[in-house]
């Protein structure tokens, strides 16, 4: 990976075409993985990259060093506003789904990285554990929701009980798990992909 240094975004400042492909081919598939994990598509997320980059061009005379930060935060509002804007007719996103923009962006806020480094096997005990501590009938309807894909509707036939209590304890359970699971929560989000 080229070493994005000073010379280079004064290069961009001043219109140098070379700079910009440098800057580009360096940072192209990093921020691609970045979109990806917000967007859940690496089509729409090389269009959002791709954007950010016409963006870049267009503004190279204000941009200034280290660009690697602002290329990243760009990219995240551009991926957020994408799952925003692609709800028809001003449709709400579901409660799961905001719920995974407002983490999103309480990640950005904080300048942390979703995606920490860490082996599958070793996550999903990690989450079986956590899973284990919640309450019984808590914990019965999250491993159906989480584990068997079953609807809201489909849970609340099963256990006789109404689909906003099955919503409700879904709810807790996930709360729950934000406490236990800190920073492995965003992880936990994207890998079991619970907003789905």
């Amino acid at each position: 990976m080229a070493i994005i240094d000073r010379d280079i975004i004064f290069r961009l400042n001043n219109g140098d075409a070379d700079a910009f492909k440098l800057i580009y081919t360096t940072y192209y598939v990093y921020l691609c993985a970045v979109s990806t994990k917000y967007v859940y598509d690496y089509e729409v997320a090389k269009e959002i990259v791709n954007d950010v980059f016409l963006t870049i061009w267009n503004k190279r005379k204000t941009l200034e060093y280290p660009i690697k930060t602002y290329l990243v935060r760009s990219v995240q509002n551009r991926s957020l506003n994408y799952l925003r804007d692609k709800q028809p007719d001003g449709i709400p996103l579901s409660e799961l789904d905001e719920y995974v923009l407002s983490l999103n962006e309480e990640q950005i806020a904080l300048g942390l990285q979703p995606l920490s480094h860490l082996e599958n096997a070793e996550f999903e005990v990690l989450v079986a554990d956590a899973i284990k501590t919640l309450p019984e009938k808590c914990r019965l309807i999250f491993t159906e929701y989480l584990y068997n894909h079953k609807t809201y509707e489909e849970i609340a036939i099963l256990y006789d009980i109404t689909s906003s209590t099955v919503r409700g304890q879904v709810r807790i359970a996930l709360s729950k798990l934000k406490e236990t699971l800190k920073e492995f929560y965003p992880l936990f989000f994207i890998l079991y992909n619970v907003s789905k």
